[in-house]
């Protein structure tokens, strides 16, 4: 009996140790993924990388990882020539195929999001500074404008094209002191608006346009990514 109890105690901690090495593998390799990354991929400093592999040693030495989550508190992306900031992304990788040489991989599929401020929405869409922007309600922009020195507003619903994110269509807008043709003089100011997205994250394609409090929230998907860092 007591060799028994002594051979369990032996495998208890055997499996312990396997799994502490296992554990610590997997802390080396999130952070050496976070490393290579920073600065890469439209990434601003050092993302967080999370792999949900367990037991992970097994799937290193394939290269291969069922899921990758990655966070950057924000990323440089372009549109409209201008650059701009991207708030809060995260990305969900699923089925990441590491290359030979660990410089980089291939996603199977992939999921992410982030935020603009409407600041900068303002600012890529070409609004002058006669124009406001805001949270007009669920999936609505408010714009309000300046026409012969009044403040009139009207709420835009957006949409996206590939990568392009544009207005799909204005709504009413205020009559003003009866005078003719503001409301087609507002609607074709503000509706006639679009912007290109480039240098989207980790190779991710845009898929939604999603007006919040605080800005847009753009989601993202994409198939057979290819991260580099």
């Amino acid at each position: 009996m007591r060799i028994w109890i002594k051979a369990a105690i032996a495998v208890s901690v055997l499996g312990g140790l396997l799994v502490g090495a296992d554990r610590i593998a997997l802390s080396v390799a999130e952070g050496r993924a976070a490393d290579r990354l920073a600065g890469h991929q439209g990434i601003t400093g050092k993302p967080s990388v999370s792999i949900g592999d367990f037991p992970f040693l097994p799937d290193l030495l394939d290269k291969h990882l069922g899921s990758v989550h990655l966070a950057a508190g924000q990323m440089q992306l372009s549109g409209a020539g201008q650059s701009f900031q991207l708030e809060g992304f995260s990305a969900q990788l699923n089925g990441v195929q590491v290359d030979d040489k660990l410089t980089g991989a291939t996603v199977a599929t992939g999921t992410g999001s982030g935020r603009i401020g409407y600041q900068e929405v303002q600012r890529l869409m070409g609004l002058d500074s006669r124009a406001t922007i805001g949270y007009g309600g669920p999936g609505l922009l408010k714009v309000g404008y300046q026409v012969l020195g009044q403040h009139v507003s009207t709420t835009v619903k957006l949409r996206t094209d590939h990568n392009r994110i544009l207005v799909d269509s204005v709504g009413d807008v205020p009559a003003l002191g009866g005078l003719p043709g503001v409301s087609g003089l507002v609607g074709s100011a503000i509706g006639s608006k679009s912007f290109d997205l480039q240098g989207l994250p980790v190779g991710l394609n845009l898929k939604s346009v999603v007006p919040q409090s605080d800005g847009l929230q753009l989601d993202f998907e994409g198939s057979n990514v290819q991260l580099m860092g």
